[in-house]
């Protein structure tokens, strides 16, 4: 009953929020098959602002959203892949177009119940947008939020009413094992060799991929750490939701979002780590110990600034495609 108590009340904030603002009724819809929906731009920019209004709302009450927000983002973005027709003409395949949500029982989507249920009550109050443009917005919003650098990004995504092939249609591989890209999504085990293959045919570069990842300064990942036996034994996608232990990737302030991801990557190197103060995956050790890599792993930990700005080209990269304004709100 608590709880649905709570799940009420933060649903009729979020309407009284929008609702005092702005009069939802009157917002233009976006179709992306008109050529310039930038024509609706006062629009545009009133109701971006309602859904990083709701976002930070949704925050201040639960700052540990952050990290599974922008999660929330790249999932619903990245399973993106590009072919080519029979005259060669390049066309796209999936994200960034809200189907995430027929994505929840993928593995690599564990845990993201509880973001995408804070972004449906969001998109719920708001006409003009798709669900995919308030998940790229509240994905932005969460960065900001958390101490990192203001994003704008572009409108007009399509929503789609299934779900993404978890496979990709092409594979891509490089000369080792690890290299192996077959899935939409990056597999924790990649060497950075697939890291590149991945992100590359996204269209990011080594640096700003390294920028992406540093992500994980922010959120935590699910452990085995006080799971019943029952889940122990059999782990379910529920055991995976509900797991009670959640370890951030960088024990030092979890929630903010900063360039200190690189500069522990610096510190586990040097194995100057002390134990319980980072919990990094394979795809984290990759960035500090490929010699190519590690040449931003140690720029970023020197200079915040510069990984905000290249953190921010490549968050816009992975969000903006399929979008159709030309502006950015």
């Amino acid at each position: 009953m608590i709880v649905i108590s709570v799940l009420l009340s933060r649903v009729s904030f979020i309407h009284v929020l929008i609702s005092s603002t702005v009069n939802v009724a009157n917002l233009g819809s976006i179709s992306t098959s008109r050529p310039n929906i930038d024509v609706d731009r006062s629009n545009l920019m009133a109701s971006s602002h309602l859904v990083r209004q709701a976002t930070t709302a949704i925050l201040q009450e639960d700052p540990t959203l952050a990290g599974p927000l922008l999660r929330l983002a790249f999932h619903d973005g990245a399973t993106r892949e590009q072919l080519s027709d029979d005259l060669n003409n390049s066309l796209f395949v999936g994200g960034p177009n809200g189907s995430i949500k027929y994505e929840k029982d993928w593995m690599e989507n564990r845990g993201i119940s509880r973001p995408l249920q804070a972004v449906e009550e969001i998109h719920s109050n708001i006409e003009g947008l798709s669900f995919a443009d308030c998940i790229a917005l509240a994905g932005a919003e969460a960065v900001e939020f958390a101490g990192g650098p203001s994003i704008q990004i572009r409108l007009g995504r399509r929503d789609t009413t299934k779900a993404d092939s978890k496979k990709r249609m092409r594979t891509l591989q490089g000369d080792t094992d690890r290299s192996l890209v077959d899935t939409t999504l990056p597999s924790a085990g990649l060497d950075s060799d697939g890291l590149r293959l991945y992100f590359g045919a996204l269209g990011l570069s080594d640096e700003q991929f390294v920028a992406l990842c540093g992500a994980h300064d922010l959120g935590r990942h699910v452990t085995l750490l006080g799971m019943p036996k029952s889940c122990l034994k059999e782990l379910t996608r529920e055991c995976l939701e509900t797991a009670p232990v959640l370890m951030p990737f960088v024990a030092e302030d979890p929630d903010g979002f900063s360039n200190t991801y690189f500069k522990k990557l610096i510190k586990w190197n040097q194995r100057k780590v002390k134990l319980g103060e980072v919990a990094f995956i394979p795809t984290d050790v990759d960035l500090v110990v490929d010699n190519g890599l590690r040449k931003y792993v140690s720029k970023f930990a020197k200079n915040k600034a510069a990984f905000f700005s290249s953190f921010e080209s490549a968050y816009q990269i992975i969000v903006d495609a399929g979008a159709t304004s030309v502006g950015r709100y």
